[in-house]
């Protein structure tokens, strides 16, 4: 069997079923008319003409055919796609040289480890402070001085020095 290849000129033109319409477009003129049978036979009371029936045919029907309009060679639901597609798209994208996607990764064997028994020491309840009262209270009187310049430097490294002087 012979195989040809089609150009992308005539497959990118959209098919005409009736004048200018397309077969989306006609699709979208008929929904209305198969939705409001249907609400007709199925929403109470059944079968019969209300005004509400009325309201909801004509809105779906005021929907669809907005829809089915042409901007700029494309339908009006193809923009509504096309624009929803570009919303929900991460907005940003973080870059990470480290990732594994398509990495080989080469296992390494481990190296079992042995047990060895340790006399753990006792560990005292007792909280251990790194200044004793004496030296805590001493900071605070300095502190505490209205002569004394207590201040915070930055240093170059984003560290925090504090300085009091007298």
């Amino acid at each position: 069997m012979r195989t040809t290849i089609v150009p992308a000129q005539i497959t990118s033109v959209e098919d005409k079923i009736a004048g200018n319409l397309s077969f989306t477009q006609l699709l979208l003129m008929i929904v209305p008319v198969f939705v409001s049978a249907g609400l007709f036979v199925f929403l109470p009371p059944f079968t019969t003409y209300k005004l509400y029936k009325v309201f909801i045919t004509v809105s779906i029907a005021l929907i669809c055919l907005a829809l089915a309009l042409r901007i700029k060679g494309r339908l009006v639901v193809q923009w509504i796609i096309i624009l929803s597609r570009y919303n929900a798209r991460p907005r940003f994208y973080v870059f990470n040289k480290n990732s594994s996607y398509a990495r080989t990764v080469v296992r390494q064997k481990r190296a079992i480890p042995t047990i060895e028994t340790e006399l753990v020491p006792e560990v005292s309840l007792e909280p251990s402070f790194a200044f004793n009262t004496g030296e805590v209270m001493d900071f605070e009187k300095k502190i505490s001085n209205p002569a004394a310049d207590f201040h915070f430097k930055r240093n170059k490294k984003g560290g925090l020095s504090v300085g009091i002087k007298r």
